[in-house]
């Protein structure tokens, strides 16, 4: 048993505990007496017991993976977290993140993920949760942006280090969290991939689907919406690589690098016509006024999807040909551009960014990913916000929270990655949970003004938030000492995104005016 010191607690590979594993010195550079190799099967680990103080420590991993990236687990007393170790021919040192120890013994184990890596020593350090987040600019990359699409941001702005709002995927699971936890996600969202082009010439458009998640704005949700594009054309189109797989890069020849090269081909003209296509549905939004969280093009650096396939240049040139063609040709104003993407290669730029994401589908859904929050904040603190948009299962955002890890929002995958299959007890715990803003809470947020200005030629602007997709009634009066009765309903409209902007001619008579608003 390793004994831990005042300070940090140096757990070497080679005096662990080792299941298919072996201690070997035939690489130099290694830390005491050897390092183990061996990592190749299912099962194949290192593990090692020790005692501690109790707290949070974060976790070094001393590494070598001359294979290329690999995936690992590290589990302690239990609690499994996984990281990616990156190439490294010589031993390198992995942050692993946080972790919190015992006052009793401490179980650490590494092994699992992807093996074919080697383990030379693992480091924990006593340290303090981390701060906060800074605070981000509310300013939204677009200048034109709606002012609903403006009070979007400003609220997830004011909430962030604060409190993590909660969303789903598809409105179907959404409603087993209401039915399961009492409690219903504040953002729901969407995928627009049945309106890629090549996949309605196989099954024809969907039924309604971009209105049906439109009227969920009656409950108060916020939309997000992402978009599994069907390769614009060469669909491979064989068993295992049927048409509906097109958005995967083993199941189409198309090459966005050759397509985007030259920009008179068929295949750069399938790109826009694919582009022009999501867009007739963004302004199916934009013209209920409702400010999309738009998250177009994710998970490129693992070249799963065939926007990543050919690296990163053609894919920030394919964002920014995207973020153009629907900004600028078709004057969407209403989007909030949310990119998921980790690695620093392939970031297309704060001019067209507004919020940066992570997709998570852990081992362990109780892990805090701290490791993946502390790079993207290194990168992001105070600039961007960060986001968990997807999740495999329900995120512990109470203990991910306790190591600092402070994300805008989460949404959960569906299916098997939903939050159908965590514990019942799981779900009411997180969704009932203080640190979880949910979309009772939202709803429960009384309306305000948030500018009341006046015309030179007398006539007062109104603007404000609400409760999105209630009706509100704006009352005026030329004195507040007049009775409740006194007071003149105006205006009645419907919060629209979650705003409204009144102009009130009568007030051209009055040297003063006092307004309320009321949502029914």
């Amino acid at each position: 048993m390793a004994r831990a010191s005042a300070a940090t607690i140096v757990l070497e590979a080679e005096n662990s505990t080792r299941t298919g594993t072996t201690v070997t010195t035939a690489v130099a550079g290694y830390s005491g007496a050897g390092y183990v190799t061996g990592f190749d099967n299912t099962g194949d680990s290192v593990r090692w017991t020790f005692s501690a103080s109790n707290g949070l420590y974060n976790l070094r991993i001393r590494f070598r993976s001359q294979f290329g990236e690999k995936g690992f687990d590290a589990t302690l007393n239990g609690s499994t977290s996984s990281g990616m170790f990156p190439q490294s021919t010589t031993f390198a040192t992995f942050d692993a993140g946080l972790v919190e120890l015992t006052n009793s013994n401490n179980t650490l184990q590494i092994g699992g993920g992807w093996n074919y890596y080697e383990i030379d020593r693992a480091d924990l350090i006593p340290t303090n949760a981390p701060l906060p987040p800074l605070p981000v600019p509310a300013t939204l990359v677009n200048s034109n942006a709606t002012f609903a699409a403006r009070m979007l941001m400003a609220d997830l702005v004011a909430d962030y280090g604060r409190i993590t709002w909660s969303g789903q995927h598809e409105t179907n699971e959404a409603y087993y969290v209401l039915n399961t936890s009492g409690r219903k996600p504040l953002i729901i969202s969407g995928d627009l991939i049945e309106y890629s082009p090549t996949r309605v010439q196989y099954q024809g458009a969907p039924a309604n689907y971009t209105e049906r998640m439109i009227a969920e704005e009656r409950f108060g949700q916020v939309q997000a919406m992402c978009w599994h594009w069907n390769a614009p054309t060469n669909l491979i189109n064989q068993p295992g690589q049927e048409w509906w797989r097109g958005f995967y890069t083993d199941s189409t020849t198309f090459d966005i690098a050759a397509a985007l090269a030259n920009t008179n081909s068929t295949e750069y003209a399938m790109v826009l016509r694919d582009m022009d296509a999501i867009a007739v549905q963004l302004k199916k939004f934009a013209s209920n006024n409702i400010p999309v969280l738009w998250r177009p093009l994710h998970e490129s650096e693992g070249g799963w999807f065939w926007w990543g396939a050919k690296g990163p240049e053609p894919f920030k040139q394919l964002w920014r040909l995207l973020y153009n063609r629907l900004t600028t040709y078709h004057g969407l104003n209403n989007l909030i551009w949310v990119l998921t993407s980790e690695n620093p290669a392939w970031y297309p730029g704060d001019d067209v960014v507004d919020v940066v994401g992570v997709d998570a589908y852990p081992t362990d859904p109780s892990d805090a990913l701290s490791s993946q929050w502390q790079a993207l904040l290194t990168r992001f603190n105070g600039k961007k916000l960060l986001a968990l948009t997807e999740f495999g299962g329900v995120p512990d955002i109470e203990k991910m929270q306790r190591f600092g890890v402070w994300w805008s929002w989460f949404a959960p995958w569906t299916g098997t990655y939903g939050p159908t299959t965590m514990p019942t007890d799981t779900v009411i715990r997180i969704y009932q949970s203080p640190a979880v803003f949910t979309l009772d809470e939202a709803n429960a947020v009384p309306p305000k003004f948030t500018t009341i200005t006046r015309s030179l030629d007398g006539q007062m602007q109104l603007a404000g938030t609400g409760r999105r997709g209630a009706t509100n009634r704006i009352f005026a009066i030329t004195s507040i000492t007049l009775p409740i009765g006194g007071w003149s309903n105006i205006s009645t409209s419907k919060f629209s995104g979650g705003v409204f902007i009144f102009t009130d001619l009568q007030a051209t008579n009055s040297p003063q005016r006092f307004y309320r608003v009321r949502a029914n």
